[in-house]
């Protein structure tokens, strides 16, 4: 058993008039019911990590009797939820803060600390005294920039803790420790085994943190991401080509940096609306998943590569690339909705770029093509096919095809506004269909769809001229 005590002065700035009352009515009621309360984990460690960072959850253990406690706080007004009634965890939601209270694991701090992942969330503040409780040198490797595990099995005892690690690792700038390190490459094999939903919540985690565009980097150094997604070594060994000097993994990376540049603004595209990618798809943002498709974009390419007499292709890697992906999310328990939006992304990631080397003559047919097919995906296609191009042409752009293909991207916008717009303020609704032409059933859906072809390709351009149309039709059958 830890007996350890540390009675340091209480340094860290609490801020924010919420948390200040959150704690001083903990404080009234430990003096008025007994017992010790202590903040713990992520709170302490970004307020030592960033002094003035606001939080969003604070985590409380209370050592005493967890019933009372709970009952004193709902006298306060606050409105307490079980979590996991069975281990005595519960939670309040206070304006947008989050409030868990759990009861203390062990015979005291030291021995419920000694039960935590890393050694930086086993840090303790006993409220009342204000003392620091740090029996596993926290604060000593957040200086030193250092995860490292509470106890030699913490990781062994827990595999997604890798994937929380490596989330430190890439918000803070921090590094694991030697033996942490060994323990992640003996162990990460066995990520695959755990709940996916558990699997999920931590990738998207890390995805929401990765401001610097490193995460699928990061995961990979440690062996991490091919215990995740398929072909990661294999993508390492193709791509060069007349097009790429890079692997394909390299230029993944790539794209997916420039995925968080565009997000930032700091890649710009004339016309692309970046409020689109804050719009939430289920309870994650869309953004996080566009970068994540910006990553798998070119998974497909090891299956499809070809060398005939030193021609290298990789004809139809989106199409595989697709499918390989809607395979790996569902393994990974993505949200359908989530699967389907970035397997469209990987699928037509080629599509702008097609359109822009054929060069069509009638190419408002052509467009027309691909906006219907894709409809409210179109704009995310475009932004990713641009961060594809920008990835290529930033290393290799002897013929300055990058600022063609943006002004091309940016025109392509324009016109998916015009659709947009053909689909939003249509001349005929389908009651005038039916009374015009006398049609029925799915005629009528079909007649509708011409229509909006005409008036995108500016054959139609009254509510005269769709009701000849419509005559016309009528007259003819």
């Amino acid at each position: 058993m830890l007996k350890l005590k540390y009675k340091l002065e209480y340094t860290i700035i609490m801020v924010g008039e919420i948390v200040n009352k959150i704690i001083n009515d903990i404080k009234d009621i430990i003096r008025d019911i007994g017992g010790d309360a202590y903040i713990v984990g992520g709170y302490i460690r970004d307020k030592l990590l960033q002094k003035n960072k606001e939080f969003k959850d604070l985590d409380i253990v209370y050592d005493g009797d967890i019933h009372f406690f709970i009952r004193a706080l709902e006298s306060k007004g606050y409105k307490i939820f079980p979590i996991k009634e069975d281990i005595k965890i519960y939670r309040a939601v206070i304006e947008d803060k989050i409030l868990d209270i759990a009861l203390l694991n062990g015979n005291n701090i030291e021995e419920d600390l000694q039960s935590r992942d890393f050694t930086i969330n086993a840090i303790a503040l006993k409220l009342i005294s204000n003392n620091i409780i740090d029996p596993f040198r926290g604060r000593d490797h957040i200086r030193a920039k250092i995860i490292h595990e509470v106890k030699e099995d913490s990781i062994q005892k827990d595999r997604i803790r890798i994937l929380r690690g490596c989330r430190f690792a890439i918000k803070y700038g921090m590094h694991f420790s030697k033996l942490c390190e060994e323990h992640i490459r003996r162990e990460n094999k066995y990520i695959k085994f755990s709940p996916k939903e558990r699997i999920f919540n931590e990738l998207i985690e890390i995805l929401k943190v990765d401001d610097n565009g490193i995460a699928f980097e990061e995961l990979d150094k440690y062996g991490v991401l091919k215990e995740l997604l398929p072909y990661i070594d294999e993508l390492k060994t193709v791509g060069k080509c007349k097009y790429h000097i890079e692997d394909a993994f390299t230029h993944m990376n790539l794209v997916y940096r420039n995925s968080k540049e565009l997000l930032r603004g700091e890649l710009k595209v004339e016309g692309l609306d970046l409020d689109i990618f804050k719009v939430n798809l289920g309870e994650v943002s869309i953004g996080v998943y566009f970068s994540l498709a910006a990553f798998c974009h070119d998974i497909g390419k090891v299956k499809c590569y070809r060398n005939n007499d030193g021609k290298i292709s990789f004809i139809g890697h989106d199409k595989e690339g697709a499918k390989i992906i809607e395979e790996a999310l569902e393994v990974l328990g993505f949200p359908k909705k989530a699967q389907k939006f970035i397997k469209a992304l990987v699928e037509a990631h080629m599509y702008p770029l097609g359109l822009c080397k054929n060069n069509v003559k009638n190419y408002k047919r052509s467009f027309y093509k691909f906006f219907s097919r894709y409809d409210e995906y179109v704009p995310y296609i475009l932004a990713i096919s641009y961060c594809d191009m920008h990835a290529t042409k930033m290393l290799y752009d002897p013929d300055n095809e990058e600022q063609m293909f943006n002004e091309y991207i940016e025109n392509l916008l324009k016109e998916y506004k015009l659709y947009k717009n053909v689909k939003d303020n249509r001349f005929i609704n389908g009651k005038e269909i039916i009374e015009v032409t006398g049609l029925k059933g799915k005629n009528i859906g079909k007649v509708l769809e011409e229509l909006d072809k005409k008036a995108y390709y500016e054959e139609i351009i009254t509510k005269e001229d769709a009701l000849k149309y419509l005559k016309s039709i009528s007259h003819k059958s």
